[in-house]
């Protein structure tokens, strides 16, 4: 594999929290750490560092723009033309408002996040992914109330 990981890495993304009707479109920014634990040809585990921007359609209330920063570990298996690999996060995330409506109000600008997801690296190079997540956005119960938002996330990213 001629691929170079510390080359960064773009994706768009769209997500949906169905419990509370709200559209996530998304574009990230994701980067090697220069972190790589087991055997490059086999099973490794690797740690980037992802930015993302977000607008938020309620459809119904105040729209919300996030921004955030997540450090994301990724379990790969490596060695062919198709990469399959597991990912999960921890970051945080900064809100332009706190509600999306009088039923949805998460009171605190800023939020943190747990992502787990799964997807395929693909294209010459490994230059493309496929990916889906699960995200839960919440404010960890810093203030009260606290209701959470579950985003269930596709994206599509491109190593240049």
């Amino acid at each position: 594999m001629t691929n170079s990981h510390a080359d960064p890495m773009v994706h768009v993304a769209f997500g949906r929290d169905h419990s509370h009707n709200i559209n996530k479109y998304e574009i990230g920014l994701l980067w090697d750490s220069g972190f790589a634990w087991g055997n490059p040809q086999r099973w490794q585990t690797t740690l980037h560092w992802e930015v993302d921007l977000a607008q938020w359609d309620s459809g119904k209330g105040r729209d919300v723009t996030e921004i955030g920063f997540s450090p994301v570990f990724r379990l790969e298996r490596r060695g062919g033309s198709i990469v399959p690999f597991l990912e999960g996060s921890v970051g945080f995330r900064i809100m332009s408002h706190v509600s999306t409506s009088p039923s949805h109000n998460y009171s605190s600008a800023f939020q943190f996040t747990e992502i787990i997801g799964f997807g395929l690296a693909f294209c010459k190079e490994l230059a493309c992914e496929l990916g889906f997540r699960y995200q839960h956005i919440s404010n960890a119960s810093i203030k009260k109330p606290n209701p959470g938002t579950d985003f269930i996330t596709g994206y599509l990213a491109y190593r240049f």
